[in-house]
């Protein structure tokens, strides 16, 4: 029996087939190989938060089991998903998500490993650190479900301050990558410098106000609230979000340099 079409909120109510087929797909892989063991699978990032975009946007999930992944069903999700990536769908190399059992689902303790998939990469297991504090929220207060019981009664309430100091523990690698001047990265299309200042606009949003919300929600925060002359960076970085071909120029690249030094002070 194939799961129902999933009730997407997505502005302006678009809905995308490819995406609806992917999470079929997804979600009966996880049912034959994990069976009893699958408690609930959950929709996270910008499918949940509504602002899914189907030009950049991944397709991000959480997969609740009851105990632990098993080695042998470890081997069997990494095949799986290795034959997932290679599924005629355009979001079949766009999928990111976890398994994570119960015991560690309720409260989050850093450095468990669990196995994750980010996009355009094979499954293995990964130490979580605290931007899974963040998604856990997401799915908490906002995940769509595919599978299982409302995520509220696997998940405890996340105050508003253990997201803030989150928050601040991811800006200490920012602060890292923005001294590694000779980092390929800062050579990438003009499309990443966009994801990095929406990154930094989520941020800010979240110091602010205490919860999470989409990247676009965040852009048009930072736009009304921002002092010069970051608005004005937030706005022209909003013409690069597709450009996957032009490489910034040196001083962009201080300039957003900049940017991400002034919103780690703020974390501080």
């Amino acid at each position: 029996m194939q799961p129902p079409v999933i009730p997407f909120r997505i502005s302006a109510g678009w809905q995308d087939s490819n995406v609806n087929e992917m999470l079929r797909v997804l979600l009966q892989g996880m049912q034959e190989l994990l069976d009893d063991n699958l408690v609930g699978v959950y929709l996270r990032g910008s499918l949940a938060l509504g602002d899914f975009d189907p030009a950049t946007s991944d397709v991000d999930f959480l997969a609740a089991t009851q105990i632990p992944v098993t080695d042998a069903a470890l081997a069997a999700l990494v095949d799986f998903h290795n034959r997932l990536a290679k599924f005629p769908n355009p979001y079949a190399n766009e999928l990111e998500g976890a398994y994570i059992d119960l015991e560690g689902l309720r409260r989050f303790q850093p450095g468990q490993p669990y196995p994750t998939l980010y996009r355009g990469e094979g499954l293995q297991v990964t130490r979580h650190q605290s931007n899974w504090v963040l998604e856990r929220w997401t799915v908490r207060e906002h995940g769509l479900t595919l599978l299982g019981p409302d995520p509220q009664q696997l998940i405890d309430p996340i105050p508003a301050e253990r997201l803030r100091a989150a928050v601040s523990l991811r800006l200490r690698d920012w602060a890292d990558w923005c001294s590694q001047v000779d980092d390929p990265a800062w050579q990438l299309p003009l499309s990443h410098k966009a994801y990095v200042i929406e990154t930094m606009c989520r941020v800010l949003y979240t110091l602010a106000n205490g919860e999470i919300c989409s990247k676009p929600h965040a852009v048009a925060w930072a736009l009304s609230t921002l002092p010069e002359p970051w608005r004005s960076l937030v706005e022209r970085s909003q013409c690069w979000r597709t450009d996957t071909l032009t490489t910034p120029d040196d001083p962009l690249i201080a300039e957003v340099r900049r940017f991400l030094l002034w919103v780690t002070a703020q974390g501080a």
